[in-house]
């Protein structure tokens, strides 16, 4: 989802034309090496008007639903397609496709059967397009309006994404549509822990909420420490949790319309924030890392997880949260290469202790654990 952003990011930068493609049927275009067989389909020999012995199977050539490996394959023959149209793999995310031909750029994104084209000029588009419908069935679905449960929004002044119907329908389905709005997301120093609370009977509604909320954070990056902090109750939520994820359902009702802008902006610099808690787990006593990454003023990348590791210091949770941060802006700044951009990449970080680790290695020896 990172690389969707960045691809939308840099579309009203650049000016580029998006267009939106969905396959249908796509498993079916899967062409099998190995030997598969399948029983006869209930009512087959009764339909062809002959006699069907009960030991009798199908030998598959072609991918079917329900298969394991359905969806592998029907990768493998779209990207082969593309391949032999010309494409280039990107390294950095294998669902990324580029061409340049005659002084124009084209890009193909891929989730499974959906297909968004970024290009240049539309004339190199409606090429693409006829040569996809000689190899599969297709829809062309025009400028995308949803893509992935978003919603796509473009004027002059940029793109929006948000997730608003996502939210009305979780709202309504959980009940919370007339509750009263809650102005944050949780508790600010609110302590979670594994003890707190009564264990709940039926855990599947929590854990259901929670699944529903993670995807949200696709575009909502206020609530993404919110729900991680509560999805690592999971395992034996308690009524103590359940009315924390009640609180994040009361935030949305108060910001439905909540999303994120990506302006025409010709700023193409990569900023990275990062930020550690000092060990705040009263179960783990691990730290927690978050970090934002931006494109110019564009936020395309966010996360908050949980260290794998004990710190033993705020510097070191620091310097492992800074470590994360620059993982993420190398890949982004791979990604931008690829597309292709030559960006400046900057880490921003307000804890002196790390600033010193980094710029000094002469004191290694306080940081050896």
């Amino acid at each position: 989802m990172a690389t969707v952003k960045v691809v939308l990011s840099l579309a009203p930068k650049m000016q580029w034309s998006l267009h939106q493609l969905d396959v249908s049927n796509a498993f079916l275009n899967g062409d099998l090496s190995e030997e598969i067989y399948m029983k006869l389909p209930p009512g087959y020999g009764e339909l062809m008007g002959v006699e069907v012995s009960p030991t009798v199977v199908c030998r598959l050539h072609k991918s079917i639903y329900g298969l394991k490996q359905a969806s592998r394959q029907w990768f493998l023959k779209f990207k082969s397609t593309l391949v032999n149209f010309g494409f280039e793999t990107c390294h950095g995310d294998h669902t990324l496709f580029m061409k340049e031909a005659n002084g124009h750029y084209l890009v193909v994104l891929v989730y499974v059967d959906d297909i968004l084209i970024v290009s240049t000029h539309d004339e190199v588009v409606v090429e693409l397009k006829s040569q996809l419908s000689s190899a599969f069935q297709l829809r062309d679905l025009g400028p995308p309006k949803f893509f992935l449960g978003i919603e796509i929004a473009r004027n002059d002044q940029g793109i929006t994404l948000n997730q608003r119907k996502y939210v009305l329908d979780l709202l309504t389905a959980t009940g919370f549509s007339d509750c009263k709005p809650s102005s944050i997301p949780m508790e600010p120093n609110q302590t979670l822990s594994q003890e707190t609370g009564v264990v709940l009977a039926d855990s599947k509604q929590y854990r259901r909420l929670i699944g529903k909320l993670q995807y949200l954070c696709i575009t909502r990056p206020d609530i993404t420490f919110a729900v991680s902090k509560l999805a690592q109750f999971s395992s034996a939520p308690t009524d103590i949790h359940l009315v924390a994820v009640h609180k994040i359902l009361r935030y949305l009702k108060g910001s439905i319309g909540q999303s994120l802008f990506y302006g025409t902006d010709t700023n193409y610099d990569l900023g990275g924030f990062s930020y550690a808690d000092g060990g705040t787990c009263p179960d783990s006593r691990r730290s927690v890392t978050g970090f934002a990454i931006f494109i110019g003023s564009s936020l395309v990348s966010w996360r908050s997880k949980k260290h794998d590791v004990v710190s033993m210091s705020t510097a070191e949770a620091e310097y492992r949260a800074m470590a994360v941060a620059t993982k993420e802006l190398k890949w982004v700044g791979y990604l931008l290469t690829a597309l292709p951009f030559k960006a400046s990449a900057y880490l921003y970080c307000d804890n002196e202790a790390v600033l010193h680790i980094a710029s000094n290695f002469v004191f290694h020896e306080r940081t050896k654990h």
